[in-house]
């Protein structure tokens, strides 16, 4: 699919406008494209570090790790710092915050042992991990590994373990849902026969039978 834009209208003007191109343009795999976006982010907004993940991403999913370093360096000069990512649910008037690779929580051996279980049934279904998303030039194993454990995984299996069947899981992430882990939340919604709300930086996402309200688009 073609993604153009008149570079001198009002409608590329906005800070808002041009994130949603470079989302669009990692989505479609333009490179080209979504480095002109992030150019006038840059220019609009130096210090939104959500951008220059977005940026990265792109260039990882295009195997441009030379590329990716010299972001990593263009943050750390311009005193730009990334976000942690975290996520949170209620369960009986309690909050429960999750971050990747989170192994402090009480019940974190049952949450990652549910994981681990959804990870095969999800792979049965046809789940396939959105390696070409981790910013680290390693083995495709290690990036499985890296991915299995987002913050939002992690909310949405404790959740669906203490949250009594029928009743919906919803959930909040500081920062936008990464694909890798939109995708699983879709067939773990079909796999359990559960509604996931999950509330980002975006927008909501409502997923139920394997799909989500916002058509793979965010």
């Amino acid at each position: 699919e073609m993604i153009s834009c008149d570079w001198s209208s009002d409608v590329c003007s906005s800070d808002l406008t041009w994130g949603a191109l470079l989302g669009a343009s990692r989505m479609h795999g333009n490179a080209a494209l979504g480095e002109k976006a992030a150019k006038m982010i840059f220019a609009l907004e130096p210090w939104n570090a959500g951008m220059y993940v977005l940026l990265s991403n792109l260039y990882a999913s295009s195997g441009r790790w030379p590329d990716v370093g010299k972001m990593r360096l263009k943050m750390r000069d311009t005193g730009v710092k990334k976000v942690p990512g975290y996520s949170w649910v209620e369960v009986q008037n309690k909050i429960h915050t999750f971050s990747v690779g989170d192994s402090t929580h009480p019940e974190s051996h049952r949450i990652y042992a549910f994981l681990e279980e959804l990870d095969l049934r999800m792979k049965h279904e046809g789940y396939v991990s959105s390696t070409k998303l981790v910013l680290h030039d390693v083995e495709e194993e290690e990036k499985e590994y890296m991915l299995r454990y987002h913050s939002e995984k992690l909310a949405v299996a404790f959740a669906i373990l203490n949250i009594p069947t029928g009743r919906p899981i919803r959930v909040i992430k500081n920062l936008r849902v990464c694909e890798d882990c939109h995708t699983a939340i879709k067939y773990i919604s079909k796999i359990v026969g559960r509604l996931i709300i999950v509330r980002d930086s975006n927008r909501f996402h409502h997923f139920g039978g394997g799909v989500c309200t916002c058509g793979d688009y965010w």
